[in-house]
């Protein structure tokens, strides 16, 4: 009499592979939290670097593990963590609920997760897809590499890291995605009320001097488009 042993063997073999997936898992938590405890509170503002080099990050299911229990960016070998104020979690909300009005066909995101071809995953504080990703995308975004927005906007305060990390997003997506429509709006950093415009309706005009298209302007609030 033979057994087949095909069944138990394919069994055995998800076992293997959940059982060192939950492992990697709980290895890659455990340094993130390690790594987030030896920070200084001064450290713990604004946007958090953390490298994740040393650990094998090309499976779904524990990118996705780590951006449910951090809300993350993963860019290359490294994990960032934006700590947003209520100050600029109201001027993304606004911004979205303004996209939203102008053209209801949009898909209009604060915060929603997206990849590049390269597999790395970002959060732009707001988002438009002209045209709306599809649900598994919307779901599973990462699994099913939701497409970066046509409109990317950031919302940062004029000082580092977090100013930095805003810039160096825009420009590394840029490279790649030369028709994604970026937008940067930099706050002064203060735990006082902002001023009100003193000339509101007022046309803007260019900070940027044409001899030097890098020029910014020192004191917030500007724009860059």
């Amino acid at each position: 009499m033979s057994v087949t042993t095909e069944g138990l063997e394919e069994i055995q073999i998800k076992v293997t592979r959940e059982t060192k997936q939950a492992s990697l898992i709980n290895q890659v938590l455990t340094y993130i939290e390690e790594s987030l405890k030896k920070l200084t509170p001064e450290e713990k503002q604004d946007v958090v670097m953390i490298d994740l080099s040393a650990y094998k990050l090309d499976n779904v299911v524990v990118r996705e593990t780590i951006h449910d229990n951090y809300n993350a960016e993963i860019i290359g070998e490294h994990m960032f963590i934006k700590y947003d104020s209520k100050k600029k979690e109201k001027i993304h909300r606004r911004l979205a609920n303004s996209a939203e009005v102008h053209n209801q066909n949009w898909d209009v995101d604060a915060n929603g997760m997206c990849t590049d071809n390269n597999g790395n995953e970002f959060l732009p504080d707001v988002g438009v897809w002209f045209q709306m990703p599809t649900q598994a995308q919307q779901t599973r975004p990462i699994a099913e590499q939701c497409p970066l927005p046509d409109v990317w906007v950031e919302v940062f305060y004029n000082r580092d890291p977090d100013r930095s990390r805003a810039l160096t997003n825009i420009a590394f997506v840029q490279q790649q995605n030369l028709g994604i429509e970026f937008i940067g709006i930099a706050l002064p950093y203060s735990t006082n009320t902002f001023q009100q415009n003193p000339n509101p309706g007022i046309a803007t005009t260019p900070a940027n001097p044409l001899a030097n298209q890098n020029a910014r302007p020192f004191i917030a609030p500007y724009i860059i488009h």
